[in-house]
């Protein structure tokens, strides 16, 4: 008759290693949670900093947008005409 041990498979090698890289970061984690208030004194601010440049960049290319259309068309109508005058060969 089989006896418990018998019948166990062994440990897959991915597992132990797996469960060997999560038990420390498992104590990070706790670590880092405990130094949350410092980080978001330190973070807080830039993140601050960050959102405030934001409407200024969506406002720098809600400003330029306008101008490359404009440079597009113009460009476009130049060579337009230019093609008319190459096929009238005036050029």
């Amino acid at each position: 008759m089989e006896t418990e041990q018998d019948s166990t498979k062994p440990v897959s090698v991915w597992k132990v290693r797996a469960l060997m890289a999560i038990v420390p970061l498992s104590g990070l984690v706790m670590a880092a949670s405990a130094a949350t208030l410092d980080l978001n004194g330190t973070i807080g601010p830039i993140l601050d900093s960050v959102v405030e440049l934001i409407p200024s960049i969506v406002n720098l290319i809600v400003a330029i947008v306008p101008a490359i259309i404009t440079m597009a068309v113009i460009g476009f109508i130049i060579s337009f005409f230019d093609q008319i005058l190459k096929m009238i060969h005036l050029r």
